[in-house]
């Protein structure tokens, strides 16, 4: 009943997304610069590149943390639930936080950011097909839940600074615990997922500074062209 109950609850977050998608303004030429800077920015690519290595690394390690997840789990299970919905719900409480000065700019920025999240990330699932640990589908790697709950992270650090980015960040890296946890995922998927979310909030975050500088530009010469009309 549980189970039902989770699955309806995804299908409705991808319901009000997608009605969410319809009314503000996602652009296919802001995500093709925003991907353009996720592969050709150095710090974006140095950050895909680490998650892979790491990524690598504990591919070794995943079978035995999951039988030692098997015979004592890794965190509770109210910790993992938080986990669990903070990485579906993330980005609705973050669109809910936006500031009226640049809502829109900072609307820009997630919206993108998580449409490309979600082809990407399915995107790999599909490619790789590799079973998850309760084998119940080939989806594993990367972990959807912690992409998603690291790029919430890295926007929020990005517009709110260090005081709303580290509680974020620790959430997403619970999210990523809830996953192996609950026998979604190896410590692998959720590795690259953290770091595919990374770096899509670092490669998106090139055009919202740039939209945050024009708008400021374009404010600053509004402002000193009502005060020379004054002066004068």
């Amino acid at each position: 009943m549980k189970k039902t109950n989770k699955i309806k609850f995804k299908y409705l977050i991808i319901i009000f997304l997608v009605s969410v998608i319809k009314t503000q303004n996602v652009s296919s030429d802001y995500i093709i610069k925003g991907v353009e800077n996720i592969f050709n920015k150095g710090d974006t690519r140095n950050i895909l590149l680490s998650g892979l290595i790491l990524s690598g690394i504990a591919n070794k390690y995943d079978y035995l943390l999951y039988d030692k997840n098997q015979s004592k789990k890794i965190m509770s299970n109210n910790l993992a639930k938080v986990g669990d919905y903070w990485g579906i719900t993330n980005q609705f409480i973050i669109w809910s936080t936006f500031s009226d000065n640049y809502k829109y700019e900072q609307l820009d920025y997630a919206m993108n950011s998580f449409v490309v999240n979600g082809i990407l990330t399915y995107g790999i699932k599909f490619a790789t097909m590799r079973n998850r640990p309760d084998l119940s589908n080939k989806r594993s790697f990367p972990s959807g839940h912690t992409s998603n709950s690291f790029l919430g992270a890295t926007i929020i650090q990005n517009i709110y600074g260090d005081e709303a980015g580290i509680p974020a960040y620790i959430l997403a890296s619970i999210t990523g615990m809830s996953r192996i946890n609950d026998n979604k995922h190896y410590l692998s998927d959720v590795i690259f997922g953290a770091a595919l979310g990374v770096a899509i909030g670092t490669g998106f975050n090139y055009l919202y500074k740039e939209e945050i500088h024009v708008k400021n530009k374009t404010f600053q010469k509004k402002s000193f062209k009502i005060n020379f009309s004054w002066s004068f």
